[in-house]
């Protein structure tokens, strides 16, 4: 197990300023950026025989052997194996133009940019070689819907050789590209000697992202029925639900390519109307106080900058997938002796249309995405104070809008989840129900390979029920952010100097449902929340040698051992983050959650008696959420580090000189606990088995100045 990892960086830039006249000034910068991340097996994993693992031979000679490594193994409730394989070289490069110009009391700047990004990624990873999935689905019990134990029955599928489920995958490459081009104009306008605003406004806009070779999925065509309609609407008719008469059983769509029957090479259509407005002022009250203000929008990228092609490359990239059992446990066709009896399945492309990864789980592009964005403003109050202090308060806010988030067009109606209030087990059985599968046996090696489905299944496939998952994105997510801002600085003097700032804030998002997508978006306290947020920092020379207070005329020996030392300190406290419980059932008072910060340990963060159930049999299940994805209150472990610093410059002579630096990271060696378990069926709930972070680190450097 394990691998090496290399990172190599080349950088390049070129900048020139031209002096039109003494008013005027352009000034002209390229650059260009490259970081190569290589990670790969050591070199005695490659080629690995696996039939020492007990596969059979035929399986081991379908793996290329410039792939072969040891499997992936992934076991419920343990660490799974791993070996990160992949190239992932990404070039960007930009060409700016920046022009200065002072007309009286107007100083005007305008230019554009256009920039280019850039990303090439090889990844055979070791599922490349297979990975295998050691849940509970066959080993829970007494029923098949019962709920797992938190450990132990993973391992007991490993034992008796019955995957739950894994693959093999044949993964493509990609080369893909966006660019961003952009224009601004800002206005500094002194209008009175007390008085300054800037007004500008900056337009961007973003190329469609593309792949070199058209390697990846485009979009999804809504209007054209399925070409497997017929067939599998004939086989439902004979077994068709209660809830969906058979001549309302549909089969819609199928996913598009670029380039493909008459659509662009691009992803998705430009987002042409991100115009960003920026305004803001500076206004001087007396000698020593300044009133500063200002408001603007930001839009966030579509292209790299927010993601790549390789989750969408449906049908050049393949997975094989591994269907232990077609009747739901009752035989097995696919063990460890035999994990793919049918072969390993080569992907095709774009050449079965709109059959394209039929029986999976799929994600598209939006063909016509809008840009997020941020609404940005800013009030503050800065005064000078006597001895050399210097005092700011400001207000700060941020409003998210059109915050993307995700669109499932497989759901299940909310008025078929249970209203009960406690685990509903009729409801658990009527949904989990197993039912005549009407894709069999026209997808085998798929999702949908068994005789049977969950009537939850069909309940909740809408028109797409030959996708086993079907997604995209929309633009309906919003978030707020509030925060009181104060810091304190004493310049630099006499040798020291120190600044304090406290931030005091709120964030709340609206990101997700609790209920599927027939729900309202559920406004709760963002996982980046962290209320409070104090740093304290200083900087003293200590006071002796040449030009000090102490030892100013000690010898030249004396002076270079005990002369310019420096000692810096930084101080951070930062509350935790927010947690959750996910859908557990809780009957008491939320409040009782939270321990007294006095009373919080590791053996119990918060109060695991306030009144979960920690029983796996009562647990919920299809029913409608209540509970909220974040509690405010009950939070993770914050952040209380010193780092500290120790410094000595010595001259050894004109033009020379030699510094010594000393760090203590996390001086006091202080734990940063990590996250609690907030599991409730889980054995360790509300314990802390984690930190983050690191212990104290302690680095030691010379440096030659010259």
């Amino acid at each position: 197990m394990g691998g090496y990892s290399d990172w190599k960086q080349h950088a390049a830039s070129l900048d020139d300023v031209y002096e039109f006249n003494p008013t005027t000034i352009l000034n002209v910068r390229y650059g260009f950026y490259r970081l190569s991340i290589y990670q790969y097996p050591k070199p005695e994993s490659m080629g690995f025989d696996l039939t020492t693992l007990g596969f059979p031979k035929s399986y081991a000679d379908a793996i290329p052997p410039d792939v072969r490594v040891f499997p992936a193994i992934s076991i419920s409730g343990y660490q799974g194996t791993q070996n990160n394989w992949w190239r992932y070289p990404h070039p960007n490069q930009s060409l700016e133009m920046h022009v200065t110009a002072i007309r009286g009391n107007h100083a005007l700047k305008f230019g554009g940019s256009g920039r280019q990004y850039r990303i090439f990624q090889y990844e055979p990873h070791n599922s490349s070689t297979g990975i295998f999935e050691f849940g509970t689905t066959w080993t829970r019990g007494p029923l098949d819907n019962s709920p797992s134990s938190p450990i132990g029955q993973g391992l007991a599928s490993l034992l008796f050789g019955l995957p739950t489920g894994g693959g093999v995958d044949r993964k493509a490459s990609f080369a893909e590209q966006s660019t961003v081009w952009s224009l601004y104009v800002q206005d500094d306008w002194r209008v009175t000697p007390n008085l300054t605003v800037n007004l500008g406004l900056r337009y961007e806009l973003e190329g469609p992202m593309t792949e070199r070779f058209n390697r990846t999925v485009r979009g999804y065509d809504f209007k054209t029925a399925s070409p497997l309609e017929a067939q599998v609407k004939a086989n439902y008719a004979k077994n068709p639900i209660t809830e969906i008469p058979a001549g309302q059983f549909r089969l819609l769509g199928g996913l598009t390519f670029p380039g493909v029957g008459g659509l662009p090479r691009t992803l998705w259509k430009r987002d042409i109307n991100n115009f960003m407005p920026r305004a803001g002022f500076a206004y001087t009250l007396g000698e020593k106080t300044v009133l500063r203000g200002g408001f603007g929008i930001y839009f966030a990228p579509l292209g790299l900058q927010r993601g790549d092609v390789g989750p969408t490359q449906y049908g050049f990239s393949q997975r094989t997938e591994l269907i232990p059992s077609l009747d739901n446990g009752l035989t097995f066709r696919a063990t460890l002796s035999n994990p793919f009896p049918d072969g390993i399945q080569e992907p095709r492309g774009a050449a079965d249309g709109l059959m394209t990864f039929l029986g999976r789980s799929v994600r598209f592009y939006d063909e016509t995405p809008k840009a997020a964005y941020q609404q940005r403003w800013q009030l503050s109050l800065q005064r000078e104070l006597p001895q050399r202090l210097l005092f700011e308060a400001a207000y700060v806010g941020n409003h998210g809008v059109r915050l993307e988030i995700t669109r499932d067009f497989r759901y299940l109606p909310v008025k078929y989840l249970s209203r009960s209030p406690v685990r509903d087990q009729a409801t658990i059985d009527y949904l989990s129900a197993q039912v005549p599968n009407p894709f069999y046996p026209l997808l085998l090696g798929t999702g949908l390979s068994g005789t049977t489905v969950s009537r939850s299944y069909l309940l909740s496939s809408q028109d797409y029920a030959h996708f086993t998952g079907l997604s995209t994105t929309m633009y309906e997510g919003y978030s707020w952010y509030h925060s009181l801002q104060v810091k304190t600085e004493r310049r630099f003097a006499a040798g020291w100097t120190v600044n304090a700032a406290y931030q005091w804030s709120k964030n709340m998002e609206a990101t997700g449902r609790l209920n599927g997508m027939e729900s309202l978006l559920e406004y709760v306290v963002s996982d980046q929340d962290r209320p409070h947020r104090f740093v304290l920092s200083g900087i003293w020379e200590l006071p002796f040698g040449k030009g000090k207070r102490f030892l100013g005329t000690a010898p030249a020996v004396a002076d270079k051992i005990l002369g310019g030392w420096q000692v810096q300190g930084v101080y951070t406290a930062q509350g935790g983050a927010p947690l959750g419980f996910g859908n557990a059932l809780f009957i008491g008072n939320i409040k009782d959650i939270t321990l007294p910060e006095s009373q919080r340990r590791p053996e119990m963060w918060f109060n695991i008696n306030a009144g979960f159930e920690r029983s796996s049999a009562r647990q919920l299940g299809s029913n409608y959420r209540l509970m909220p994805t974040r509690f405010n209150d009950v939070r993770s472990d914050g952040f209380n580090l010193w780092d500290l610093s120790v410094l000595k410059n010595t001259r050894l002579r004109e033009g020379l000189n030699l510094q010594f630096r000393g760090e203590f990271l996390n001086a006091l060696n202080h734990t940063l606990f990590g996250s609690p378990n907030t599991s409730p069926t889980s054995t360790a709930f509300g314990q802390v088995t984690s930190q983050r972070g690191y212990p104290r680190r302690i680095q030691l450097g010379l440096k030659v100045l010259f």
